[in-house]
């Protein structure tokens, strides 16, 4: 019998095309004899919609999805679509696989519907989710495991208005020339800029807040090699990919060079040309934040090589394609490990239902009142 799978993608976020392309990717590869697959499409607006249009790139090029899909609602782990006034029931969902990049689905929205409607996650969960979108609070959590990483300062728009002289002065004599600002939520290398002055340094962050409130500037590290590697888990077993490094001719891996250039899985080394030493601790980073987070689904962790050095940059609980090239020689093959991610998915929601929930402490029964004023 097959099992009902729910693929979300798109999402509140400048991602959101990048996230169609891995969406309707991971939708297709699913779709067969062992899973009935429901793509369910996050829109900017935050509306959702789902429809056989949905498996095609081509829908969202037309202009037209509202006219060819239906709104989707979820409600006690159904699917329904409404037409209007009208709900339609769909089915029941078995599991999910949360394909959405950025803000308001890859922080933990997603994860936090799917959690209230009793569907089981194939993802990673709320906590890692919105651990690891914040760049300042996986930095944090990398120095708590004893994982290194570049120095940083974290800007907050509000204190930013009211002390920006002071943010400026910290940033130089704690970080020094030239520093990195980044949004602090944000992926796809929106909104990085490298500064060398504190001119540049103002540009930058006022830049930067045109994208989110919060941002984090960083050492520049000139010259680092970008490395990155992927995990999955599969029962009790953590699968950590080969490292791979991504080549730019920029200062910085660019938006255009992950998807406007022939796409990031087919742009660098693979396996990365870097010593035993540093790959097998980029892999061992890699699996220890991946277990002490207790997370699930495939992640992708982001490194920099300098003078010997690895240094732990972010964490990507939703990588683009899913990060399929690291895993897989083709695209086809790929399917094995999505069906691994549903079944690991299933078997984690089983495992966490058999707790005891308190449904009735008898609190309520010793207050008449509460809030109401006395006359």
């Amino acid at each position: 019998m097959q099992k009902n799978v729910a693929v979300f993608f798109g999402g509140k976020s400048c991602e959101n095309e990048v996230s169609i392309i891995t969406g309707t990717m991971t939708a297709n590869l699913l779709r067969g004899e062992k899973y009935a697959v429901y793509p369910v499409y996050v829109a900017q607006s935050g509306e959702m919609y789902t429809g056989e249009a949905l498996f095609e790139v081509s829908a969202f090029k037309s202009g037209s999805l509202q006219k060819r899909c239906a709104r989707a609602v979820f409600i006690d782990g159904m699917l329904y679509e409404r037409k209007g006034k009208k709900f339609k029931e769909i089915c029941s969902i078995d599991c999910a696989l949360n394909c959405c990049h950025g803000m308001g689905g890859e922080d933990g929205a997603v994860a936090g519907l799917l959690n209230l409607n009793g569907i089981p996650d194939a993802s990673p969960d709320m906590a890692a989710s919105a651990v690891f979108m914040d760049k300042a609070m996986t930095k944090l959590v990398a120095k708590a495991l004893g994982v290194k990483a570049a120095p940083f300062f974290r800007i907050s728009e509000g204190d930013f208005r009211r002390r920006g002289a002071m943010a400026l002065r910290c940033i130089e004599e704690r970080l020094g020339y030239p520093v990195i600002v980044k949004p602090a939520r944000l992926g796809s290398s929106i909104g990085v800029c490298v500064a060398e002055d504190r001119a540049r340094l103002a540009a930058a962050i006022e830049t930067g807040f045109c994208y989110d409130t919060v941002l984090i500037a960083e050492k520049y590290l000139g010259g680092a090699r970008e490395i990155n590697c992927a995990a999955y888990r599969s029962g009790d077993e953590i699968i950590v990919s080969e490292c791979e490094e991504p080549k730019t001719e920029h200062k910085i891996l660019t938006f255009a060079d992950k998807y406007l250039e022939g796409g990031k899985e087919r742009a660098g080394d693979f396996p990365a040309k870097i010593s035993k030493a540093s790959a097998d601790l980029v892999k061992a980073y890699t699996k220890l934040l991946y277990r002490r987070m207790n997370m699930r689904g495939i992640v992708r962790a982001d490194y920099l090589l300098y003078e010997g050095e690895v240094y732990f940059n972010e964490m990507n609980t939703v990588p683009g394609s899913l990060a399929w090239y690291l895993f897989c020689e083709n695209l086809s093959s790929f399917s094995q490990v999505l069906s691994a991610l549903i079944e690991q998915g299933i078997c984690d929601y089983k495992e966490k239902a058999n707790k005891i929930l308190l449904k009735n402490s008898g609190v309520l029964g010793k207050i008449s009142s509460v809030g109401k004023s006395r006359k």
